[in-house]
């Protein structure tokens, strides 16, 4: 007959010698105690830490123990805290007969450590990706749209386009009124009234200036002899 009692305590024994520090007692009847998981190496930015409590079942170990895990540092992903379990609950099923919580231990650790692991490898791909995405877009602005011959092409039809019609309107705007293409002389007066003085400079030596305003009463003069002279014959005519 099987002395369970007496295999659970040299099963304990050895898991205090192994575990010095991360092992700790619960309950001493039944017994239940908790073993402390540490990987390793961690993942450099969260530390993740879980424990192992066990509880002995009477006819441990052959059958199985009751047991389960907690997270004491860090925050696993549903999916990966499931990994662990079924890693554990293999490697407990793969012992039975003999003590199995040191090969549950060992497990557990060892999945904690590849999850880490492969977390802290995917976190560095995608920020190399992502790097690499802003430098690639860096070089993009910096290099600009590349000129192939269809963008030039449809660039210099537009560009030809353009001043058609801008050389058609500034020959519409002449044929309606050629006078905007020449000022008349009143226009040259107003804008410089210097031109009004501009003759003098070819004036010759001994040329005399012209008074208009002579020209003016001579003409006012002339006006009232011919007014004398038409009254002069209309008074013959009316004497015959």
């Amino acid at each position: 007959m099987t002395d369970y009692k007496a295999e659970q305590a040299d099963e304990l024994e050895a898991l205090q010698s192994i575990y010095p520090d991360e092992y700790e007692e619960i309950f001493n009847d039944p017994v239940e105690f908790s073993i402390l998981v540490e990987p390793e190496e961690q993942d450099g930015e969260d530390t993740y830490i879980i424990k192992l409590i066990v509880k002995y079942t009477e006819t441990y170990p052959e059958t199985l123990p009751e047991f389960s895990i907690d997270m004491v540092e860090g925050e696993l992903e549903q999916e990966d805290f499931d990994t662990i379990m079924t890693k554990v609950t293999e490697a407990a099923e793969e012992a039975i007969g003999m003590g199995m919580v040191f090969s549950m231990a060992s497990t557990a650790k060892d999945s904690l450590s590849e999850i880490i692991l492969f977390n802290k490898e995917r976190r560095e791909r995608e920020e190399e990706e992502r790097a690499q995405r802003e430098i690639e877009e860096e070089e993009k602005r910096k290099e600009g749209t590349r000129v192939t011959v269809e963008l030039f092409t449809r660039w210099k039809t537009a560009f030809d386009a353009e001043m058609l019609e801008k050389e058609r309107i500034e020959k519409g705007l002449k044929k309606e009124d050629p006078r905007m293409s020449k000022p008349t002389g009143r226009q040259l007066f107003e804008r410089d009234h210097s031109l009004a003085k501009s003759d003098a400079t070819f004036m010759e030596e001994g040329d005399v200036d012209v008074d208009i305003a002579l020209f003016e009463r001579e003409l006012v003069i002339t006006d009232d002899e011919d007014d004398n002279e038409n009254d002069v014959l209309r008074n013959i005519r009316s004497s015959d």
